[in-house]
C-alpha cells in the first residue's frame, strides 16, 4: 500500500510550471482584497497586479511575451501598502496579495520554485486573519475548522488535483482553468469580484 503525500509534500513534486500555476490562480483570486481596499483607501492601482498576474498567464501559456521582471516589481512595490499607515484588516489582505505577486516574479527571476508553495500558506493566512478579524478571539482549532477556512483547503486541494491531472499545461487547459476559478466570482476571503 503507498503512503498518500501530504498537500505540501504534493505541491513540491510539481514542475517549476506546475507551481506557478497553481501560485498564479491563488494571487488572482486574491485580487478583489486589494481592489476593495484601494477603492476604500484610494492608495494603489489594482490594474498594475491584474497586468502582473495577466502577463504571467500569458507566459505560461508560451506566448511571446515580453515580460521584464524588475520593471513589474518596482512597479508592485509603489503599489504595495505599509502596514503601519492603516488600522483596517483591508490592508492586511492588500499586502497579502501583493506579497503573493512579489513572490512569483522573484521565483521567475531566480528561476527556483522553492518559496512558491508560501502563497498556499499565505492565501490561507489572509483567510485565518479575516476569521480573527471577523470573530474576535478565537482559538487556533476553531480558526481551522471555521467553514472560511475549510472552504480555503477545499479549493485548494481542488486546484491542486486539477493541475496534477494535466501536467502539461497546454494553452486550452489553462484558459479552462482561469475561466474556472474566476468563476467563483468571490475571493479567498468572500470578496466579489
Amino acid at each position: 500500500m503507498t503512503k498518500k503525500l501530504g498537500f505540501f509534500t504534493r505541491i513540491k513534486e510539481l514542475s517549476f510550471e506546475q507551481q506557478l500555476v497553481f501560485a498564479n490562480v491563488l494571487s488572482e483570486r486574491m485580487l478583489p482584497n486589494y481592489q476593495l481596499f484601494s477603492e476604500s483607501t484610494e492608495f494603489g492601482n489594482v490594474k498594475v497586479l491584474s497586468t502582473i498576474v495577466d502577463l504571467i498567464w500569458q507566459k505560461l501559456a508560451k506566448q511571446s511575451v515580453k515580460l521584464n521582471l524588475e520593471v513589474q516589481q518596482n512597479k508592485l512595490l509603489d503599489e504595495t501598502p505599509e502596514l503601519a499607515d492603516y488600522e483596517s484588516f483591508g490592508v492586511v489582505a492588500a499586502i497579502d496579495c501583493a506579497m503573493s505577486i512579489n513572490t512569483m516574479i522573484v521565483a521567475m527571476e531566480q528561476k527556483m520554485d522553492e518559496d512558491l508553495i508560501n502563497i498556499s500558506k499565505l492565501s490561507s493566512s489572509t483567510v485565518a486573519s479575516y476569521i480573527s478579524a471577523v470573530e474576535g478571539d478565537i482559538s487556533d482549532e476553531d480558526t481551522f475548522s471555521h467553514e472560511m477556512m475549510l472552504e480555503e483547503k477545499e479549493l485548494q486541494e481542488y486546484l491542486l488535483g486539477r493541475i496534477e491531472e494535466n501536467p502539461k499545461l497546454t494553452p486550452p487547459f489553462l484558459k479552462e482553468l482561469r475561466a474556472e476559478f474566476n468563476n467563483f466570482g468571490v475571493s479567498n476571503i468572500g470578496i466579489e469580484r
